[in-house]
């Protein structure tokens, strides 16, 4: 099976987690760009040992990681869904959209992130604390 056949019908999926990861439809749609370029000229590996699915949002979080991880939060009061999760830590914030947005696994999670299960679910606790906590605040102003 060819790179396209294996991974095409992840990349529609990709890009949404991108464009949610960055808050923007153009930022997110030049990350997505970015590592397939990345992957096309050798710079970028997938891991065979995993899920397509998998290996493939490992090799963007890699790309993503080093490029862009750190997103300026708006400090507005009145956030709306998508700056809460902006908000968010870098780690927590993949690992909440990689859950809620992809319905990946624990497992899934791990393996995309490249750390090990309870540091996983470790980060889904601290993002669902991090979102609830900014609500309370929000309710009590």
């Amino acid at each position: 099976m060819s790179l396209v056949e294996t991974f095409a019908p992840h990349l529609p999926y990709l890009r949404r987690f991108s464009r949610a990861l960055t808050g923007s439809q153009a930022d997110g749609d030049r990350y997505v760009r970015t590592a397939l370029e990345a992957l096309v000229a050798g710079e970028a590996n997938l891991d065979s040992n995993l899920a397509p699915k998998v290996s493939l949002y490992r090799m963007f979080l890699a790309i993503w990681t080093v490029t862009g991880a750190q997103l300026e939060s708006d400090a507005s009061d009145e956030a709306t869904a998508a700056e809460r999760v902006r908000r968010l830590t870098p780690l927590s914030r993949q690992a909440f959209l990689l859950s809620s947005l992809e319905g990946m696994s624990v497992t899934e999670i791990a393996g995309v992130m490249n750390i090990d299960e309870a540091e996983a679910f470790n980060l889904l606790e601290q993002a669902d604390a991090d979102i609830e906590k900014e609500l309370r605040t929000n309710v009590l102003i």
